[in-house]
């Protein structure tokens, strides 16, 4: 009884592995009709009875139907691409970076005041200029590297540390400063009470120069101190054009371009105050 129930259990376990092995080939059978490349590792027993467990791997490049070597070009090629790329994208943001930190610069630098220069004029001395800008004397002896303070040569340029300096010239403008003097100031308009013309006369609002009279920029000089076409700083107004004339106007004596009557009559008279009177040349860099 025995022996028959060990001899069935045989046959079925000789049926069993039929059947598994028919499945297997079935299935080799099937991927070789696919086209893959199989390569198949099977389950092995090392000699000391070590399990090492194998896998299944498929050959891309035969499933494209490429070889290994073009494959990896292929892969070489669209790495490098990707990196090209990458490169391509850092480049906007470094360059606008770039152009921001140059924009702060520029600005911080406009925002720092600027030396500026003076030409020496005869009688000069060095406490004179030192206190005409509000800057020491020592600074100008280190700044200029003046060797005899008592011994200044009329013409020549002194630079004036703008750090120190009572006076800070707009718009970064490095001008030569030729003559610093004190005026007084009044104002007028293009009308008849400041010119005697009407809107009608043909030479309303023309100055001197020849050109039209603007408000923030025209000025009235006696051409004798300061010759027509001269930019001029005013203390408290800024930077003005000496193109206008008038019978009043004599000696140190400016008048003020305004527009609107009433703003001149407001302005009134302003004594004592200090104008600086620019070369037509720059200083140098």
């Amino acid at each position: 009884m025995l022996q028959k129930i060990l001899e069935h259990m045989q046959q079925n376990l000789q049926q069993n592995v039929f059947q598994t092995n028919a499945r297997v080939f079935g299935m080799f059978v099937l991927f070789l009709a696919l086209g893959f490349n199989l390569n198949l590792h099977t389950y092995a027993i090392s000699f000391d009875g070590e399990l090492k467990v194998g896998s299944f791997a498929f050959n891309e490049d035969k499933v494209h139907g490429s070889n290994p070597e073009t494959g990896k070009a292929q892969v070489e090629t669209r790495m490098a691409q990707a990196e090209v790329e990458q490169s391509r994208a850092m480049e906007v943001p470094a360059a606008e970076q770039s152009a921001q930190t140059e924009q702060s610069a520029q600005t911080e630098q406009a925002a720092q005041p600027q030396p500026f220069s003076y030409q020496i004029n005869p009688g000069d001395t060095l406490e004179h200029i030192s206190q005409t800008f509000g800057v020491s004397e020592a600074s100008l002896t280190v700044e200029n590297e003046i060797e005899d303070p008592y011994r200044l040569i009329a013409g020549e340029q002194l630079v004036i540390p703008a750090e120190e300096a009572a006076i800070q010239l707009p718009d970064g403008q490095n001008k030569i400063i030729r003559q610093v003097m004190k005026s007084t100031l009044t104002a007028y308009t293009a009308g008849e009470e400041s010119t005697g013309k009407t809107k009608e006369h043909a030479a309303y609002g023309i100055t001197y120069s020849g050109s039209r009279a603007e408000e923030g920029r025209t000025i009235a000089v006696d051409p004798a101190i300061i010759p027509i076409g001269t930019d001029v700083f005013i203390d408290g107004i800024g930077v003005r054009t000496a193109e206008d004339t008038g019978s009043a106007v004599r000696g140190a004596r400016i008048d003020v371009f305004m527009e609107d009557l009433n703003q001149a009559v407001h302005f009134g008279v302003k004594r004592d105050v200090k104008v600086y009177v620019l070369s037509t040349e720059t200083a140098a860099e």
